[in-house]
């Protein structure tokens, strides 16, 4: 009998575990928004992530969409990320498969994985609320806690896997639309698509910290309100080019660096 009891339980403790479990998973949003998970799986989400031009929707125009800019590992190696296609998944609504290559130095490695949202919320408005952005007439804005599971192709030692969280900001038009929210767009300490996890080699349970983002990186030694600023004791780990891109400078050097930054490293 005290078997049976001691069975029964263990049987309730994991149902209500189970229960609980969902509940937050259901009920989770970013801090100072509304629950908006459930209504998130009724949109496509792949433009967030991968598209062809940015709609820079407060200054009515277009340009291509971003890098993102990256850092590897206690030497904070150039890491560089592209994704090649996003594709919903659709027996899971919430999950997205992704493709691409990644590259630190001239090491170019293709990946598959997964970007799974967790947490979706809608900002609420008013001067009370901390975290809400400023409001847009005729938009609603929200955020997406990711996350994102990628592993690279091949078993050597300089491939491996990604895993981590992904802050995504959007917004939502008044014809129902979900963009990129770039209402912000060039104002100081924009950002987007920010990332913070690891990389891990094959073979190797050693995990290096890896950050990336779009605009600017979550990382206090490189982020500035003007996106990035690189550390003159790390130009060397990658970030050459980067450094000598100088905008509007006709010399050489700096035209090379330039069409560097520029170049599609992934085809």
């Amino acid at each position: 009998m005290k078997n049976v009891s001691f069975r029964l339980c263990c049987a309730l403790g994991l149902v209500w575990a189970i229960s609980l479990f969902t509940y937050n998973a259901v009920s989770a949003q970013p801090a100072g928004t509304s629950n908006f998970l459930k209504e998130i799986k009724n949109y496509n989400l792949a433009t967030l992530w991968h598209a062809d031009r940015l709609r820079l929707i407060s200054l009515k125009e277009t340009e291509a969409f971003p890098e993102p800019l990256g850092i590897l590992g206690k030497n904070y190696q150039r890491f560089y990320i592209h994704y090649t296609s996003v594709i919903k998944n659709v027996a899971n609504p919430y999950q997205y498969n992704v493709q691409g290559k990644t590259r630190v130095g001239n090491q170019v490695r293709a990946f598959t994985g997964t970007i799974t949202v967790t947490q979706a919320g809608i900002f609420k408005p008013g001067k009370n609320n901390p975290y809400a952005p400023d409001a847009y007439k005729g938009y609603k804005r929200g955020k997406l806690l990711c996350r994102v599971v990628l592993n690279e192709a091949g078993s050597t030692p300089t491939t491996g896997n990604i895993n981590g969280e992904l802050t995504t900001d959007f917004c939502i038009n008044a014809q129902n639309q979900l963009l990129y929210d770039t209402l912000d767009f060039g104002i100081d300490g924009y950002s987007n698509n920010q990332f913070t996890g690891t990389w891990t080699a094959h073979g190797s349970k050693a995990a290096q910290t890896l950050q990336f983002g779009d605009i600017s990186i979550p990382n206090d030694k490189f982020a500035d309100v003007y996106g990035i600023t690189v550390p003159h004791e790390y130009e060397k780990y990658g970030w050459q080019s980067f450094v000598a891109a100088i905008p509007d400078d006709l010399r050489p050097a700096s035209k090379a660096a330039i069409a560097e930054e520029k170049r599609h490293w992934w085809k």
